[in-house]
C-alpha cells in the first residue's frame, strides 16, 4: 500500500525552493515549511477529508496549530506551485513520445469532462470541464457547472495557436463555430448524426460510401464543406482510417453488449461507421492525413490518464466558492495522478494505446464511460513521519475526546 510519504519521494527536484519562490509560504506561521504544506495538501487531495480534519492532522503531527480557514487560504495559493511540479513530472511520464515538428506552433489540448459528487448531505453532482496540455500534462482550462450543462467546446476559452483534440461529444457544428470564432484549430471525432458534409458543387457527401473501399488498416482523406445555418460554407478536412479486423470485431461485440444492456437498437449505419476512425480537422494541407490521425491518437494516449484522473477526482469535495481553491484542487489532482503513474512505473506509449476507449462508441453514452473508481483507491495517509509510526486507516481522538477519522 502506497503512502503519502512515497508520493513525496518522487516529487520534482527543487519543489521546496519553488514553493518559496512563488511566495506560497511567506510568513512562517503555523505551516512553516514546504514539506509540511505539501504533506497536508496531498493528504487533503488524496483522502478527500475536510478542512477541519486537516487542521486536526496538523495538530496530531505537531506541524502547527491552525484553523480550517487558514489552511484553505494557504491551499488556495498552491495552484501555480502544483502546476510547476506537474510540468516537471510530465517529462518522466511522456518519455515515449515528443512533440512532432509539425505541432511546434500549436498548444495541443485534449478536452474532457467528469462528474464530481459533493460530499455531505446534499450529495449534489457537479460537472468539471477541463483541458489538458498533452505534452506538458498540466491543466490549462477548468470550469465547474451543474450536471445538466453538456459537454461542448463553448465551455472553454480558446485562442489562436490552440489545437483542440476531443471525442465525439464535442464534434458538433456549434463546437466548430466556436473554434473558428476563437481562431483555434481542431481535430474532432465525427459521429453519425453530427452534421452534413458537402462537396464543392454543393452535393451531399455520403461518408460511408466514401470510405467503403478501405481495407483493414488503410487510411484516406478528402476535402469537404459544412454549412452554417444562413452562413457561408466552411472548408474542412475529413481524415479516416479503418480499424484492424480484430478491432472491428471487438467494436461490434461491444456495441452488441451496449444494445443489450440499454435495450436499444443501433442502426446499421452507426455500426459501419464504428469500423472507422473518422475525424474532422482544420489543420492545413501540408500536414498529411496520417499525421492528423496520429495526432488524434495522442487523445487516445491520454485516455488512460483521464480515467486515472477521473478516479482520483472521485475523492473528496470539489471547492466551488473560491476560484483559487478550485484551481489548486484541480492542479493538485493532476499532480497526484502523475505521481501515481511514476510510482507504478507505467509510461505512456503510442504503441501500447488501444484504438478506441469504451466511452467513444456512442456519443453521449455515459454508461460506457469507465471511471474505475476502486482501481486506484490504494493511497494511505500516513507512513513513518517525525520518528513515529502512525497507524493507517485509524481513528484519532481530539483534545476534547471527539473521534475524527483521519484515514483514507
Amino acid at each position: 500500500m502506497l503512502a503519502i510519504s512515497q508520493l513525496m519521494s518522487v516529487l520534482a527536484k527543487g519543489w521546496e525552493g519553488k514553493c518559496l519562490e512563488l511566495g506560497v509560504i511567506q510568513r512562517k506561521r503555523n505551516i512553516k515549511t514546504p514539506e509540511d504544506l505539501m504533506f497536508l495538501s496531498l493528504y487533503h487531495l488524496v483522502n478527500g477529508c475536510t478542512l477541519m480534519e486537516i487542521s486536526e492532522v496538523g495538530r496530531i503531527l505537531k506541524i502547527g496549530e491552525f484553523s480550517d480557514v487558514a489552511f484553505m487560504k494557504k491551499f488556495g495559493k498552491c495552484a501555480d506551485w502544483f502546476r510547476w511540479i506537474s510540468e516537471q513530472l510530465a517529462h518522466k511520464i511522456v518519455t515515449d513520445y515528443s512533440k512532432p515538428q509539425y505541432l511546434e506552433d500549436y498548444r495541443v489540448i485534449a478536452l474532457d469532462a467528469s462528474d464530481v459528487v459533493e460530499k455531505g448531505r446534499s450529495g449534489q453532482t457537479f460537472r468539471l470541464h477541463y483541458g489538458l496540455d498533452i505534452f506538458k500534462m498540466t491543466s490549462v482550462f477548468y470550469k465547474i457547472t451543474k450536471q445538466e450543462v453538456g459537454e461542448t467546446l463553448r465551455n472553454f476559452e480558446l485562442s489562436e495557436g490552440d489545437l483542440v483534440i476531443a471525442d465525439r461529444a464535442y464534434g458538433t457544428m456549434n463546437g466548430i463555430e466556436h473554434c473558428l470564432e476563437s481562431k483555434a484549430d481542431f481535430i474532432l471525432r465525427v459521429r453519425s448524426n453530427c452534421f452534413s458534409l458537402y462537396d464543392e458543387q454543393g452535393g451531399k457527401i455520403d461518408v460511408l460510401s466514401s470510405l467503403g473501399g478501405l481495407d483493414y488498416g488503410q487510411s484516406t482523406g478528402f476535402q469537404a464543406f459544412i454549412r452554417r445555418p444562413g452562413g457561408l460554407p466552411i472548408p474542412v478536412r475529413i481524415c479516416a482510417k479503418r480499424k484492424s479486423e480484430s478491432a472491428c470485431n471487438d467494436t461490434h461485440k461491444r456495441l452488441n453488449r451496449m444494445a443489450s444492456k440499454r435495450q436499444m437498437e443501433i442502426s446499421e449505419g452507426a455500426r459501419r461507421l464504428n469500423e472507422f476512425i473518422v475525424v474532422v480537422s482544420s489543420l492545413p494541407d501540408n500536414i498529411s492525413n496520417e499525421d492528423v490521425l496520429e495526432t488524434y491518437r495522442y487523445r487516445w494516449q491520454v485516455e488512460c490518464y483521464f480515467k486515472r484522473l477521473k478516479s482520483i477526482l472521485d475523492f473528496g469535495e470539489l471547492p466551488k466558492k473560491r476560484d483559487s481553491s478550485s484551481l489548486s484542487w484541480l492542479n493538485g489532482k493532476m499532480m497526484v495522478a502523475l505521481l501515481i503513474e511514476i510510482l507504478m512505473g507505467s509510461n505512456f506509449s503510442p504503441l501500447e494505446c488501444t484504438e478506441e476507449s469504451d466511452a467513444e462508441y456512442l456519443e453521449g453514452n455515459q454508461d460506457a464511460q469507465s471511471h474505475h473508481s476502486d482501481e486506484y483507491n490504494f493511497i494511505s495517509p500516513f507512513n513513518e513521519r517525525d520518528g513515529a509510526c502512525l497507524l493507517q486507516h485509524a481513528s484519532r481522538k481530539t483534545a476534547t475526546g471527539d473521534s475524527i477519522a483521519v484515514g483514507a
